[in-house]
């Protein structure tokens, strides 16, 4: 006959490996405990192991998301330690410490043994038995752990304990108090950790090093060309002339069976005066004027320096502009070619820069300052509209800046809140995978023109700007609104938001709502923007 109202008890098992051979005393205590008292009072405790209860899951550190998957929901944990203490974890000496750890701050129970078993001295790790003294120390004169000597002596401890602990709860003797599982959440600025207000900010990118070296660059560049004088150009009249098969053929054209071609054919090759373009002229002249430094008439001089365009095109498909003149020469058409395509980066950079330097930041943080951890946290942010940027509204760089904004990681740097030794960075972005492969890129037949490299570099851009502002945007008549998900806060702990947020103008407040698993309200708050 089923057993209606039946109430469960999870118990979380946590043991290093060296006393994996207790986990069946374990579960006999258990089982007599269920056996005994649990069928009379329409209870039973279910034991929870890693083993037996955990599955497959990426995106996260191992501990993290056992810690998700099941160890938050266990109402007990029974820890047993003899020569080994375990793998450390991100924040705690092992993963059995780390599970301790978090059932204490949220108030559950702990069933604690320390094993006093003979051991070889040669088989005994010294800093993994330091570590378990130290940790036995640290709880000494708490009582919550017991000695023991052998697994018989376990299961009689063990099963005691049990029933010490869950007959008062079956009783209503002991009853959880929720008030103490309470968290307080709270908004504050990231900064200066004050609920009542948030302090603007604003960057300064056009005034950094970073733009300060590159017009350096520029400077240095404009002065080595203008150091080095060329004698004037000698006056050649430009003429076509035929083409010379033992002299003008490329050697890509040579090593290709063309002979019947070459000898029925002739392809004329246009030689003129290489000029500086007149849009590389203008670009440079205006950097020059913003920046007092005058550019003479001889600074365009190339020499002697000719440009030859095949016109082998027409029958082969291939040809080209080539230059023809001394190194000299040849290396100063260079320069004033790179130095035109440095202007035009540092002016996009310019644009795209000043466009941020005229926004307005701020970087928050949800702070849980109760007496519990909280998880399945969900924040809305409430702002008066016209004010707040949406992440789909940032410009893309220009196309000679984007791809080294992304190699450099600028969207990180300039969007994300930094992890410190008080505020935990935000653990939830989506996990980024790749969805526009660069196959074109590997095909040295189907190369990437320069367009099409920009629209790929703006995929990029966008999906990374899209992963680090993880909000939802909503919009009314009256508000905007952001909503964003933290899955786990614990006790005493400060979590930044996913991003900082970004304003074109100033609001004067800002108002939000946090819903929890353990509350039955939402939380209402409102804060002030400042400006710094």
């Amino acid at each position: 006959m089923p057993r209606v109202g039946i109430t469960a008890y999870d118990l979380l098992i946590s043991c290093p490996g060296d006393v994996i051979e207790y986990l069946d005393e374990i579960k006999a205590s258990v089982e007599n405990f269920n056996r005994i008292f649990g069928v009379l009072n329409n209870i039973e405790v279910v034991t929870k192991h890693w083993s037996t209860d955990s599955y497959p899951q990426s995106g996260d550190k191992p501990q993290k998301l056992l810690n998700e998957q099941f160890v938050r929901d266990c109402d007990a944990v029974i820890a047993i330690f003899w020569t080994r203490f375990g793998t450390p974890t991100d924040k705690y000496g092992s993963g059995t410490e780390e599970e301790i750890e978090e059932m204490l701050l949220a108030k559950k129970q702990v069933f604690m043994y320390f094993l006093d078993a003979p051991i070889n001295p040669s088989q005994v790790d010294m800093e993994q038995y330091k570590k378990i003294k130290d940790f036995k120390d640290k709880y000494k004169d708490k009582g919550i752990y017991a000695i023991i000597k052998d697994k018989h002596e376990l299961q009689r401890e063990f099963t005691n304990h049990l029933a010490m602990h869950f007959l008062p709860l079956i009783s209503g003797e002991k009853v959880p108090s929720s008030e103490s599982m309470k968290p307080i959440l709270q908004i504050r600025d990231a900064n200066s950790m004050s609920e009542e207000s948030v302090y603007l900010f604003n960057t300064n990118l056009c005034d950094s090093k970073f733009i300060k070296d590159k017009k350096e660059a520029i400077v240095n560049k404009i002065h080595i060309i203008q150091s080095n004088k060329f004698s004037p150009r000698t006056s050649v009249v430009p003429k076509e002339k035929d083409y010379d098969e033992t002299k003008d053929t490329p050697d890509f054209i040579k090593s290709i069976n063309m002979k019947m071609i070459m000898q029925n054919t002739k392809f004329p090759l246009i030689n003129e005066d290489a000029e500086i373009r007149e849009d590389w002229k203008k670009t440079i002249i205006d950097f020059g004027l913003k920046n007092n430094i005058a550019i003479d008439y001889d600074f365009w001089n190339v020499g002697n320096l000719k440009k030859r365009i095949s016109t082998i095109t027409t029958v082969l498909g291939g040809g080209g502009t080539a230059y023809d003149g001394t190194e000299e020469e040849k290396n100063r058409y260079n320069l004033l070619r790179d130095l035109y395509w440095e202007v035009i980066a540092y002016n996009e950079y310019g644009n795209y820069f000043s466009y941020i330097d005229k926004l307005s930041f701020v970087k928050c943080e949800v702070s849980n300052i109760g007496n519990s951890f909280d998880e399945d946290i969900d924040v809305k942010l409430i702002i008066p509209k016209g004010y707040l940027l949406n992440c789909s509204d940032l410009p893309y760089p220009g196309m000679n800046i984007i791809e080294e904004l992304l190699d450099m990681k600028f969207i990180d740097f300039m969007f994300t809140i930094k992890e410190t030794e008080s505020v935990e960075g935000y653990g939830y972005y989506p996990v980024s995978t790749s969805i526009y492969p660069d196959i074109l890129n590997n095909d040295p037949f189907n190369k990437m023109s320069d367009s099409e490299k920009y629209m790929r570099n703006k995929r990029k851009y966008k999906g990374s700007i899209e992963s680090i502002f993880n909000y939802k945007f909503f919009k009314n008549e009256e508000k905007d609104v952001m909503v964003f998900h933290i899955a786990y806060l614990k006790h005493n702990t400060s979590m930044a938001f996913p991003s900082i947020m970004m304003f074109t103008n100033i609001p004067e407040y800002m108002e939000y709502e946090i819903t929890s698993k353990h509350i039955a309200e939402v939380i209402k708050g409102r804060i002030e923007f400042r400006k710094k």
